[in-house]
């Protein structure tokens, strides 16, 4: 395992950004966005590439998913490479349902609520664009989101070879990595009457990242490492990584998968994958919409049950450290799901996908499915149709009814 925390002393520089031009049409960007305004979605997104595949997946009301696109259509018309998913789509939890993961569903046949719903989404059809490298993770509630420019030319020089690895981590052995960029800060500022009041760490991160820096310790025998970076909303992985790791439920989605990344490096369940997790230390400001008290609770409740996810690995000294935390703070712990590697449903061997059609017949609700390319699947989600005809495309799948 190799970690370090990098502040830069600048951002632009010509030899640092060389691979630019190659690293953003190869690095998928994935948005979640919720209840967020249009506005402040496209705000978001127009300080990414146009040239990167840009995936928002939403579960805004249904009813408003059209006019969220039609807007997004109206003020980006440059950003070509958009994919609007929305996380109640049928399509989707089709997928899911034929590749097994059927406690990623509710009750009504859809994928579940959630942030790390919603991240597992993206990055599902990150992997099936083949393409991406790299993807990039951002919160659609960001208020002042020229600070994404910095963090992705931050991501730029910290994911190509020309950035300092060390010797164990030269260009050559990049490809077989586990590589995660976490964005954090040195404070978390908020504006007070009227001037910038500076806070070290997040609420929810000032509780969970300690566990941590005692967990480096005891698995890795790295000593005193102050981690910042546990509830990260903003990161980027190799896509590797992205097809390696697990991923959780609702808010523990990024403290699960920081564990995730240790325990692979650690070799918890088999060989031990190498492994670079890197804490960018940004200097732009970041302000988002605040949360109340009790949402912070329920994150951080959230965050601390992925820990019961590993109870039989963690060393004694994090376990009685997680449960002073819970009885300090009178948490009932919620204990995540978990969902299967994105590398363990084999979609390179998938060519066809699933796509609703129109039922007739009895007037039921039951949905039928026949099964595209996987070019047709996508193009359903582009939020620009490019293709001159999906006619071209051979359905060769009967269609199946649920």
């Amino acid at each position: 395992m190799y970690i370090e925390t990098i502040r830069f002393s600048h951002i632009l520089e010509t030899e640092a950004l060389v691979n630019i031009h190659s690293f953003l049409p190869r690095t998928a960007f994935v948005v979640s966005h919720k209840s967020e305004s249009v506005e402040t979605l496209q705000g978001v997104l127009w300080y990414l590439p146009t040239n990167s595949p840009i995936i928002i997946v939403t579960n805004c009301l249904k009813e408003d998913l059209e006019d969220l696109k039609t807007s997004l259509r109206a003020h980006l018309l440059s950003h070509k490479k958009i994919y609007v998913i929305h996380q109640k789509d049928d399509n989707v939890a089709q997928f899911f349902r034929a590749t097994g993961v059927h406690h990623l569903l509710g009750k009504d046949g859809k994928v579940l609520d959630g942030k790390g719903e919603g991240m597992y989404i993206g990055s599902l059809f990150a992997a099936l664009l083949q393409y991406p490298q790299w993807a990039i993770f951002y919160d659609a509630d960001n208020l002042v989101p020229s600070a994404l420019l910095e963090y992705t030319l931050a991501m730029c020089r910290l994911f190509t070879p020309t950035a300092s690895y060390g010797p164990a981590y030269q260009e050559s052995n990049m490809v077989d990595l586990l590589h995660n960029v976490r964005i954090c800060w040195s404070s978390k500022p908020e504006v007070n009457n009227g001037s910038l009041d500076h806070k070290l760490l997040g609420r929810c991160t000032s509780v969970i990242s300690p566990l941590f820096t005692t967990l480096l310790e005891e698995w890795f025998g790295i000593q005193d490492y102050p981690i910042n970076s546990s509830n990260a909303g903003e990161q980027g992985m190799s896509i590797k990584a992205v097809k390696a790791l697990r991923f959780s439920s609702g808010y523990s989605i990024e403290t699960f998968q920081f564990l995730e990344l240790l325990s692979k490096s650690f070799g918890l369940h088999g060989q031990p994958h190498r492994a670079i997790l890197q804490q960018y230390q940004a200097q732009s400001p970041h302000f988002h919409t605040k949360k109340g008290d009790e949402h912070i609770r329920r994150m951080i409740a959230q965050s601390l049950g992925c820990f019961f996810v590993f109870r039989d690995s963690l060393p004694a000294i994090t376990a009685n450290q997680l449960q002073r935390i819970c009885d300090e703070m009178s948490l009932d712990l919620s204990y995540p799901l978990i969902y299967p590697a994105l590398e363990d449903l084999h979609m390179e061997d998938v060519d066809f996908l699933p796509l609703a059609i129109p039922s007739e017949g009895d007037g039921g609700d039951a949905t039928i499915f026949t099964y595209v390319h996987k070019e047709v699947f996508l193009h359903q989600f582009k939020l620009f149709n490019d293709i001159d005809s999906q006619d071209t495309w051979t359905v060769t799948y009967p269609a199946v009814e649920y």
